[in-house]
C-alpha cells in the first residue's frame, strides 16, 4: 500500500473534526513547500543580479 492510500485509509477512521485538522495540516505543509520554492527562486534571482553587477575581480573572498 502506498503512502496516499495509507493516509486515506487511516484518516477516514478519524472523527470529522480531526479530519478537518488533518486537512489544515496538509494545507500548511503545501504552503510551507511553496514558500521554500519561492525563497529558492528569489535567492537565484538575487545571485544572478549580483553576478551582473560585480565581476569576479571585485570579490573580497576567494572560492577556497
Amino acid at each position: 500500500m502506498d503512502t496516499v492510500e495509507l493516509i486515506r485509509e487511516r484518516s477516514s477512521a478519524l472523527p470529522a473534526d480531526l479530519q478537518e485538522a488533518a486537512l489544515r495540516y496538509v494545507e500548511y505543509l503545501l504552503a510551507r513547500q511553496a514558500g521554500a520554492e519561492q525563497d529558492h527562486g528569489w535567492a537565484q534571482f538575487s545571485a544572478s543580479q549580483l553576478a551582473h553587477q560585480y565581476s569576479t575581480a571585485d570579490a573580497i573572498y576567494d572560492e577556497d
